[in-house]
């Protein structure tokens, strides 16, 4: 599955005001390759990068160490901090396994990022338990990548792969940026858009929120406009009495930067969040009008908006589709949701709405392809930027925990095009690698006419 759509129920704890964070379990990431047998030659040859593992257990570093010797890596294992720090400069790789309590492991990566001759110096961190806050905590502290244990010998060669690719190991044929969000030249307003209900809109929004946010701390924010049943709140863990029904009755703040700012919650490492109407019968006290009060204020506070529009469209849609400088529609691949997206391309088109820069998302909910690309693209007379592929576990447990895959999984295939997407909705205008030939965009399917 691409995305998954977050069900109403979901919702219940943060909208009961429980507050705090809720009891996590681990998100285990999807990996597109799983090395082969011990000294299995990639690409006709064996891995060269020399690794440095740091861990004080005799036995973790034992095994730690034999693993990737069998894998072809030439490895120095030290079980002294200070020695380690000493001679990871000498090392393309390091290995960092200590133990959780008292984290020690972040604390050791902080300091690597600290050293000026260490800065780049990829980093490969094993957690000790599938606990999600452990993994988050060294990401955040520095690590490159995170594997828990118990893990197959197999996912850590694979975790070792990807680490290659950052030092230039692997022959550079890697068709996923693992950068690409670029500063913005300009102030950006941002609507996602999906339809059909059930497409993943939500989800698209806060990845893209949160990987533009890494890049960007305190400049970016998400408004949550599918006002009454909005989960934007829940995609990314956050718990807050103050929305936007609060503030369209607050109408004096709604000019003033410092009083709107008041309303946003922050998530890590600087988004701002603003969260929908607790209630369905509260969603009418935030008019069109306040919705283009609050957009001005809004797009002169931060440097990028995302807007989560839902898939109802209404005159505040309407309002930020025509203002928005890039329009992300979710397309499932199946006939109701490109209906939903033909009929929209009509009405916008008739209404001179029609956004200056819209970018399709194929959202694989399905493990079986139901409609084929060319087809979709076919009958949208358009090209489809990015396809997020079907990943059932990683999006599921993102949402109910509400950790976004581009934090929970980086390294992810999903993740790495969430990030790509994010890139373009910033501006980039690379060209897509892959082509739509002439023919496939004539290719309609039964009962579908393209609106143009």
């Amino acid at each position: 599955m691409g995305i998954a759509p977050l069900t109403v129920a979901a919702e219940a704890g943060r909208r009961a005001g429980t507050g705090g964070r809720k009891d996590r379990r681990s998100i285990a990431p999807a990996f597109g390759r799983l090395a082969g047998p011990p000294t299995q030659v990639r690409g006709g040859r064996l891995p060269t990068s020399t690794v440095l593992l740091f861990s004080p257990d005799p036995a973790a570093r034992a095994e730690v160490e034999a693993i990737l010797g069998r894998a072809g890596y030439r490895v120095s294992a030290v079980e002294d901090g200070a020695e380690a720090l000493v001679r990871a400069a000498e090392h393309q790789v390091l290995v960092v396994d200590l133990p959780a309590h008292g984290g020690a492991a972040a604390e050791f990566c902080r300091a690597v990022r600290r050293d000026a001759n260490l800065g780049v110096l990829p980093i490969l961190a094993i957690a000790q338990a599938d606990d999600i806050e452990e993994r988050i905590g060294l990401i955040e502290a520095g690590a490159d990548d995170v594997i828990a244990r118990p893990f197959d010998p197999r996912e850590l060669d694979a975790r070792m792969v990807a680490l290659e690719l950052r030092v230039g190991q692997a022959g550079g044929d890697s068709t996923e940026p693992t950068a690409v969000v670029r500063r913005p030249v300009e102030r950006r307003l941002i609507v996602c858009f999906g339809p059909k209900g059930g497409t993943g809109t939500t989800t698209i929004a806060v990845n893209v929120a949160l990987a533009i946010a890494n890049q960007h701390p305190d400049e970016v924010a998400v408004i949550d406009l599918d006002l009454q049943f909005g989960q934007v709140v829940t995609y990314l863990d956050v718990s807050t009495k103050r929305t936007l029904a609060e503030l369209a009755a607050d109408e004096q703040a709604l000019e003033d930067q410092e009083t709107v700012r008041s309303y946003a919650s922050t998530v890590p490492p600087g988004l701002q969040v603003y969260a929908a109407p607790a209630s369905p019968a509260l969603a009418e006290l935030v008019t069109p009008a306040i919705v283009g009060r609050l957009l001005k204020t809004a797009r002169a506070m931060y440097e990028v908006v995302i807007i989560d529009a839902g898939s109802h469209l209404d005159e505040s849609i309407l309002q930020v589709l025509e203002a928005a400088d890039a329009v992300i529609v979710t397309v499932r691949p199946e006939i109701a949701a490109l209906r939903a997206v033909l009929a929209l391309g009509t009405y916008l088109h008739e209404s001179g709405a029609m956004p200056k820069n819209t970018i399709y998302v194929a959202n694989h909910l399905f493990s079986k392809e139901m409609v084929k690309l060319r087809d979709i693209e076919g009958v949208l007379g358009a090209r489809v930027a990015v396809e997020i592929p079907n990943d059932p576990v990683a999006f599921l447990r993102a949402v109910n925990e509400g950790v976004p895959v581009v934090r929970a999984a980086p390294k992810s295939v999903a993740a790495q095009r969430l990030a790509r997407l994010a890139a373009m909705a910033l501006g980039d205008t690379r060209p897509i690698e892959r082509t739509v030939p002439a023919k496939a965009r004539r290719r309609l399917l039964p009962g579908l006419r393209a609106s143009r």
